[in-house]
């Protein structure tokens, strides 16, 4: 698996998860700029890894803008740090250059072997699409956190913030041949972390229950927030195991143009269309239990574990 993440509170999450899950084999994350600006992206990201013990785990920067327009960010969230003010120590890593030089490397060298699960702007795939075309021939699967088929958006009444943040870039994405795995907004909202269940963590020293308290700290104490969808660790958990979501074939189209729509993936729901084939899978339903039973298993949550 490579991972491309835009360092923010449940990246950090996705990212322990697929440090720590034995049937992933982590051969890269690449950053994108999103939830705070690249810089400290690419700090948070390396400061995570290195808190999990993962040094050996290379970090590649990617993208600092979208391919049109301003970026957004979505700091008010994650906090000015991306990570909430999480005290974790600094690292005496830098990040290497050209994420999307490496993201073709790889995937040319070694067609049908890596999975790319992406939960930030989908900016840095679609710069390699551009720039090398068969990528799209060698990925295993892509999968995404972002948009929504079912519910309202996040940033706009219609948009989520990953596939807002660079509407062109998703499609791009979505509009290529290659397997495509949409996690949506609608899904991730229906698994979620308590602030109350954190707060039974506090007997715990284990790095990935540190990592969990401290990184969550400040939506739930300063923002006050009773509980977070775990968006980003279940685009992971699908990118391992398709059974535990639902899913439906057909295309995802990303409005790019539309004053009060941009950023808008539209994937046809009504029941009686003839879907035509499709490599675009969207999840409409997840098993939420059996997910949030393998996330806290594996990252060790047992206090989280225990009261479900």
């Amino acid at each position: 698996m490579i991972l491309v993440v835009d360092t923010g509170v449940d990246d950090a999450l996705a990212l322990a998860l697929a440090v720590r899950h034995p049937r992933i084999q982590l051969e890269a994350v690449l950053t994108s700029w999103g939830n705070v600006a690249l810089d400290l992206i690419n700090d948070n990201t390396l400061r995570v890894l290195d808190w999990l013990g993962a040094t050996d785990v290379p970090v590649f920067a990617g993208a600092d803008r979208p391919l049109v327009g301003a970026a957004i960010d979505a700091g008010h969230f994650h906090g000015q740090d991306g990570l909430g003010g999480a005290p974790l120590r600094p690292t005496r890593r830098t990040p290497r250059a050209d994420a999307v030089g490496y993201l073709i490397e790889r995937l040319t060298a070694e067609p049908d072997q890596l999975s790319v699960v992406c939960t930030g702007p989908l900016t840095n795939l679609a710069l390699a699409v551009q720039r090398e075309p068969r990528i799209v021939e060698c990925v295993r699967e892509v999968v995404v956190m972002g948009g929504s088929a079912q519910l309202p958006g996040n940033v706009t009444p219609v948009a989520e913030f990953n596939i807002a943040a660079d509407p062109e870039a998703a499609a791009v994405v979505f509009g290529q041949p290659w397997l495509v795995t949409m996690v949506g907004l609608d899904v991730t909202n229906q698994v979620v972390l308590s602030a109350a269940e954190v707060r039974r963590l506090d007997g715990s020293s284990s790095a990935e229950a540190v990592l969990t308290r401290q990184v969550t700290r400040f939506v739930f104490e300063q923002r006050g927030m009773p509980s977070m969808a775990l968006h980003d660790p279940l685009a992971v958990g699908v990118a391992l195991d398709h059974s535990l979501v639902t899913m439906a074939n057909g295309p995802v189209h990303v409005e790019t143009r539309g004053e009060y729509t941009r950023g808008q993936t539209v994937f046809d729901l009504r029941p009686r269309v003839v879907r035509p084939n499709s490599s675009t899978r969207v999840c409409l339903e997840v098993d939420a239990a059996r997910f949030r039973q393998m996330f806290c298993a594996i990252l060790g949550l047992e206090a989280v574990q225990e009261q479900r």
